[in-house]
């Protein structure tokens, strides 16, 4: 009896002792991370959510994936006004990945394939971080992530559009590329899924991901020299490997269809960028501020997107030069891992001021119609929270005993405190109250249309609509999972659509949708099919 209890109490106290590890500790901080994000999807797919407005364009593109209509680029870039011709974004990655989850379930997919696509940074940042800095690293990286999600809130954790959608991805490339620079031979990998994906998704990321790309070759190339160049040639192999697919679709392209790639890269354009001192207080807007660490930062940000105070603006000076100082300082002292992280922090800033100075300005100026497009701010702004917490956890010298439990307790209880924040619903944009009604609307227009009797091709008729309505791609999205053929009018929508979804008067069916009174003068017209 007494060595019975006496293994029963080894065994409870070896359970305790695993349930404490650094590793253990580390895995529960991903799932706690992972939670916001995967109640965000799973609350949306099982209720009457939709995609509206420009969120469901990619739904229904996505829809498109392998079938006649198969995307081989992006969506339409609005930056082609300043351009000389039309011009898509780069590759179609991101339709390709939320193809699985769409085609399933048009609406409810979109929701769970953002979330897969954001819990699948969460995880593989982990994971580079636990080879930068160990396991008892996780959890203050995932801290940082979590106040990250916390800002985008739930409403945009399940946003297709692709300002929202890139910003975790994109705070996974820092990550990969702070690793791959100290020397990391397979975060190379992740390093070229990332820049991929967000490189193809919207064109205000190539300049961003050249940048960082420079320190990472710089740092793999200088591993290999040092450790053999046989250790690398396989992860190498692997990544190049991996581009070449990625890149396969906008290469066939290039090739055979648009030419899309060429043209977005070197079309001669009319419309001059922000200017470097623009582009700096853009910066300084974000990464200084506190708009870039609290809500409703990201929902406030277009109304005061203009210049900045001399103090944001001496502050983002005097983090330049710090983060300068303390990369040539920390490489001196052969810090390599404490240097990469710096040296990219350092080369994304500068990219981000370069960015945002050469963005072309368009007829909306700075307003929240344009704004979006600096979003990969925050993503910056959350990579230099997450090397400062690793920084605090691994401080090189040793603290005193409080100090030291108040570092160990203190990440833990943000990253609790922050999730628990965060799994309300809750709508980080310029106006909820109007997000939410074009929500309702839309949803009750797509469950009447499902109702429709339609044969098709159908033509989709939005002119007498209002520029930014949010029902023209829902009701694409429904009659594309109905199997019934639609049809846009416009040249232009050959570049969202594809030549073969535009109208050329031979359709026999057309939906009109209407709005305000003379949606009400049509309430009784025999020819009504729906009303909202």
């Amino acid at each position: 009896m007494r060595a019975r209890l006496g293994r029963r109490m080894e065994t409870a106290m070896t359970e305790r002792r695993e349930l404490t590890t650094p590793r253990t500790r580390s895995m529960i901080a991903v799932a706690v991370a992972a939670l916001p994000v995967l109640v965000a999807g799973i609350r949306a797919a099982a209720s009457s959510w939709v995609p509206i407005g420009d969120d469901a364009y990619f739904t229904a593109r996505s829809m498109d994936v392998a079938t006649e209509h198969h995307p081989l680029v992006g969506a339409w870039s609005s930056g082609s006004a300043g351009l000389s011709r039309q011009v898509n974004n780069l590759g179609p990655m991101q339709l390709d990945l939320l193809a699985p989850f769409t085609k399933i379930a048009p609406m409810g997919g979109t929701a769970i394939g953002v979330i897969a696509v954001h819990i699948a940074a969460i995880v593989t940042i982990a994971w580079l971080v636990r080879r930068l800095a160990g396991h008892a690293a996780v959890v203050p990286a995932m801290a940082a992530v979590s106040v990250l999600t916390w800002i985008l809130g739930s409403e945009m954790l399940i946003a297709a559009r692709q300002h929202q959608f890139l910003m975790l991805p994109y705070l996974c490339l820092l990550v990969a590329a702070w690793a791959a620079t100290a020397g990391d031979r397979w975060a190379f990998v992740p390093f070229v899924v990332t820049g991929s994906l967000v490189t193809q998704t919207h064109l205000s990321y190539p300049i961003l991901v050249a940048a960082v790309a420079v320190p990472v070759m710089a740092g793999q190339l200088h591993a290999a020299w040092q450790r053999g160049l046989s250790e690398f040639r396989r992860p190498w192999s692997v990544a190049v490997g991996v581009a070449v697919v990625l890149w396969l679709q906008t290469a066939i392209d290039q090739v055979a269809g648009w030419g899309n790639l060429s043209a977005a890269l070197s079309s001669p354009g009319d419309s001059a960028g922000h200017g470097y001192g623009t582009g700096f207080r853009i910066g300084a807007q974000v990464v200084v501020a506190a708009r870039g660490y609290v809500r409703p930062g990201l929902g406030r940000y277009p109304h005061d997107i203009g210049p900045a105070g001399n103090l944001r603006t001496a502050l983002m000076a005097i983090l330049l030069i710090g983060l300068l100082v303390a990369t040539v300082a920390t490489f001196r002292q052969g810090r390599k891992v404490a240097a990469s992280g710096l040296a990219v922090a350092l080369v994304s800033l500068c990219a981000g001021v370069v960015n945002a100075a050469n963005l072309p300005v368009t007829q909306f100026g700075l307003s929240g119609l344009t704004s979006s497009n600096f979003l990969w701010l925050w993503s910056i702004t959350a990579f230099l929270l997450l090397g400062t917490f690793v920084a605090i956890a691994h401080y090189p010298a040793p603290l005193p005993t409080g100090q030291r439990r108040l570092v160990e307790i203190g990440f833990p209880v943000l990253l609790a405190l922050v999730v628990l924040l965060n799994l309300p619903s809750s709508q980080q944009v310029t106006n909820p109250n109007i997000y939410r009604e074009h929500l309702r609307m839309t949803s009750e227009f797509t469950s009447q249309l499902y109702e429709v009797e339609l044969d098709g091709p159908v033509v989709v008729d939005q002119s007498n609509l209002y520029f930014g309505h949010p029902y023209g791609y829902p009701a694409v999205v429904v009659l594309s999972d109905r199997g019934i053929e639609y049809r846009l009018e416009g040249s232009m929508q050959a570049r969202r659509f594809g030549e073969s979804r535009v109208a050329d008067g031979t359709e026999p069916q057309r939906l009109v949708l209407w709005r305000g009174d003379e949606a009400l003068e049509r309430l009784d017209a025999p020819n009504r099919v729906v009303f909202v």
